[in-house]
């Protein structure tokens, strides 16, 4: 019996031995094919070199590389360079409606018993104070950090992240306040 354990041990050992082995060959034939279908991973320069063909140029790193062998592939075909860009000048006027405007963000120090009557799409962030909304409609503003509405004259926390959906929906800071409320605001608004 003692005899049977040992051989039965033996073969079990060896089995092991054959399938961990069978696994770092398998391993090590899937990373011999950096670049295939099978491996995903890219090189930087790869990466350069396509973006320089996609914006139809070259620059001075991806120009010099013509035989990249950094790449881990197999192919050591020369790699053709795009032709130079041209140092033509460009019209310096541009129209108008492609000029994007400039989204600033104002810091707003609002008084008791005044109100911030905000425009369609503003956001307003209550930094220091205490403030509720106000609302003329059962409808209010968005709560865009807690995920939900708030209806008028509901109490608003600090540091959340309002968006006013209409025009004539503000924050008004109560005239029971002793101090200001500060307020930082991205987007249109007036102070009532």
């Amino acid at each position: 019996m003692k005899k049977y354990a040992t051989w039965l041990m033996a073969t079990a050992t060896i089995g092991i031995g054959i399938w961990v082995g069978s696994s770092f060959v398998t391993i090590s034939s899937a990373s011999s094919q950096l670049g295939s279908a099978d491996d995903p991973v890219v090189t930087k320069s790869y990466v350069d070199q396509q973006i320089q063909k996609a914006l139809g140029g070259s620059s001075s790193s991806s120009a010099g590389n013509t035989n990249n062998s950094n790449s881990g592939t197999k192919n050591n075909t020369p790699t053709s360079v795009a032709p130079p860009v041209s140092t033509a000048p460009t019209p310096t006027t541009t129209p108008a409606a492609t000029s994007s405007p400039t989204i600033t963000a104002k810091v707003v120090e609002i008084r008791p018993g005044k109100k911030l009557i905000a425009a369609a799409g503003t956001e307003v962030i209550i930094r220091t104070g205490k403030a509720v909304v106000y609302s003329s409609e059962k409808n209010g503003i968005l709560d865009l950090t807690a995920g939900s509405e708030m209806g008028g004259s509901q109490a608003i926390p600090n540091n959340h992240l309002l968006l006013f959906p209409r025009d004539g929906r503000g924050v008004e800071v109560a005239l029971t306040q002793g101090y200001n409320a500060t307020v930082l605001v991205i987007g249109d608004y007036k102070i009532q």
